[in-house]
């Protein structure tokens, strides 16, 4: 309850025993002028005499009870006067208890105004802030993205580059299939290089298959893979979707809504071998224009395969790129390709991979000795000058600061020549 409310109802509370307390005495004053009328009533019947002195005392008392009312009327009045000038003392503190409290009020108002006013102006300048440091973070991200993809687009372009060079390098038809092999590992998730002989399919290299795929080495029969023999006769390139038999091109299932990539690497219009890729079971790995790249690196495969077998062919074999030295105006400079950064693990898996194509050539291009050798134990006198010639093949390619360089050779050796049977590696007449 507010002091007003209070100071209000004590007012009231004591004008009401107030003039309850005069209609008391008015009361009081009127049966006693009623009692005195009665007795001179009474006592009219007395002596005249009496009645005189009654009258007179009547008139007396009549004159003093009539001063004695008018007294308490005079009382009344100054207590009346005293209830007024309390009241009006009272009115005066509820009016300015009154404007205090609404002066007070107006004051809490327009404090909580402004307070609320500062709230309001901090949650929008927070809420700016926050959607300013959203949108930083927005055009970070879209910065750090755009660049992440800058870097993996020039990063694909440079291995485009590698490869090339790796395959107009090349001396070998087995250098340019390795080339192509590790050009096409990292343009796709998933590649393989298929070399054709006959009525077989031999897988040379593959990249991102699972364990239970056809591994290197490989013999896929044709007869049995109608995929394959039509894109061998077609000698063209072909879009892969996944098949409901199973594998395609008898390498490995293909996830459903999902296409492969396969380009024949002709020679003289004919196959001699097959690039496939696609992006396994990581399709948002493949980038816009992948089918682009495994076809530039098919064709280019071709052209240094026909040039290498045309050299062949003449009589000309060249062993290895000659460096020629050219004089040039100050303002040439001949291009160096900086070499792709690897770790150790990687340089390791390098060296096993080209290992493992050099030898397997060798098993490629002598067949009928490699079975003969194996079962007289003597792949050491009728390989061996392939063996050394691919050595020397290796030792090239492979930094000699790598650690086990000839042990990873010669374990490729025992496993893919020998079966993994060192004894049947020894000469003998």
């Amino acid at each position: 309850m507010s002091l007003e409310t209070r100071i209000t109802e004590a007012a009231n509370a004591a004008v009401h025993r107030l003039d309850e307390d005069l209609r008391a005495r008015l009361a009081a004053l009127t049966e006693e002028l009623r009692t005195a009328a009665a007795e001179v009533a009474a006592e009219a019947n007395t002596t005249q005499a009496e009645t005189d002195t009654a009258h007179a005392e009547a008139i007396a008392a009549h004159a003093e009870a009539t001063a004695a009312l008018e007294q308490q009327v005079a009382d009344l009045q100054a207590a009346l006067a005293d209830r007024d000038r309390k009241l009006g003392d009272l009115d005066e503190l509820v009016n300015t208890t009154r404007d205090a409290h609404a002066m007070a009020l107006a004051q809490l108002r327009q404090e909580a105004d402004a307070t609320l006013a500062d709230a309001e102006r901090a949650l929008v300048e927070a809420v700016r802030q926050a959607q300013l440091q959203n949108e930083q973070g927005k055009a970070a991200a879209l910065l750090e993205s755009t660049q992440l993809a800058r870097q993996d687009v020039a990063g694909r372009v440079q291995a485009l580059a590698h490869a090339i060079s790796g395959m107009d390098d090349a001396t070998t038809l087995s250098e340019v299939l390795d080339a192509l092999s590790e050009g096409l590992a990292a343009q796709t998730p998933r590649s393989a290089v298929l070399v054709f002989q006959e009525d077989r399919a031999r897988v040379w290299r593959r990249s991102g298959f699972p364990q239970d795929a056809p591994g290197i080495g490989a013999d896929l029969h044709l007869p049995d893979h109608a995929d394959l023999k039509a894109i061998l006769d077609s000698a063209a390139p072909a879009m892969v979707e996944a098949s409901v038999d199973g594998p395609v091109l008898g390498l490995a299932p293909l996830p459903d809504g999902q296409q492969g990539l396969a380009v024949p690497v002709a020679i003289g219009g004919q196959s001699a071998a097959l690039v496939y890729a696609d992006g396994g079971t990581d399709a948002q790995a493949l980038v816009p224009g992948w089918t682009d790249a495994v076809e530039i690196l098919a064709r280019h495969a071709a052209r240094c395969l026909e040039t290498l077998t045309a050299m062949r062919a003449a009589g000309y074999a060249r062993t290895q790129r000659p460096d020629v030295v050219v004089p040039m105006p100050p303002h040439l400079r001949v291009v160096q390709r900086p070499t792709l950064e690897t770790s150790m693990g990687d340089a390791i898996e390098q060296a096993r991979r080209v290992a493992r194509l050099l030898v397997s050539e060798i098993r490629l291009n002598r067949e009928a000795d490699v079975m003969e050798g194996r079962a007289h134990g003597d792949l050491g006198t009728r390989l061996g000058d392939d063996i050394e010639r691919a050595r020397r093949q290796y030792t090239q390619r492979v930094p000699e600061a790598l650690p086990g360089r000839e042990t990873l050779f010669d374990e490729e050796i025992v496993r893919t020549l020998a079966n993994g049977d060192a004894t049947l590696l020894k000469t003998g007449s």
